[in-house]
């Protein structure tokens, strides 16, 4: 039944496949232990980076939404939890 789900995927179909054969490749065949670090470190770092911008982003619509409920309700608006 899962297998229907992906009946017309070529790429799925090719994984079945590579997943099912007796010569299964390792993900990390022809990598070296320091080249797996590295890419761990630039992989952690990347998402550090995708953190920290989505962090500013929603500050950033906080911070619109507090003036817009400012401008529309007055000053205190926010401390009395309009």
């Amino acid at each position: 039944m899962d297998h229907e789900l992906y009946a017309d995927s070529a790429q799925a179909r090719a994984l079945d496949r590579r997943m099912s054969s007796d010569d299964d490749l390792h993900w990390s065949q022809g990598i070296t232990p320091e080249e797996a670090a590295e890419n761990n470190r630039a992989w952690l770092e990347r998402l550090r980076i995708q953190n920290e911008s989505r962090a500013a982003s929603a500050k950033k619509v906080r911070l619109a939404a507090l003036a817009k409920m400012e401008a529309m309700c007055g000053r205190s608006a926010a401390a009395r939890g309009i």
